[in-house]
């Protein structure tokens, strides 16, 4: 909100992201990007490698089958070659978050459209 004169004047939302994008350009262009700094450095980093990646072919009867019987200690991730996060799951299989997790990695999973070998990718 501008203060004109006394009185306040709203700005509408779309002309503040339209600004801050602008802004986000021209510091861009002039080489004055932000650099991120510690730990958020670091999970972007995570995340940029794990979408290069290639995605994996899975067998989604065998994957479903791991989630649902080992999937509270991370088996069907460790299938996925989703290594850092299987043995996360294995650390903390005792608090029930694993648990949570598989259920969630279930309605994912089982909504997917396999091809003719009965692969999925993930």
């Amino acid at each position: 909100m501008k203060k004109v004169s006394g009185k306040k004047e709203e700005v509408p939302i779309q002309d503040l992201i339209a600004a801050q994008e602008e802004l986000k350009a021209l510091k861009k262009e002039y080489g004055m990007e932000e650099e991120e700094k510690g730990i958020s450095k670091a999970i972007t980093r995570f995340f940029d490698r794990r979408e290069a990646q290639s995605q994996i072919p899975l067998k989604k009867k065998t994957y479903l089958l791991l989630a649902i019987f080992t999937g509270w200690m991370g088996g069907h991730r460790f299938y996925a070659k989703q290594y850092p996060t299987a043995i996360l799951y294995l650390i903390l299989f005792w608090t029930g978050f694993p648990l949570a997790m598989t259920i969630i990695d279930l309605l994912i999973v089982i909504p997917k459209q396999v091809d003719e070998q009965g692969m999925i990718t993930l």
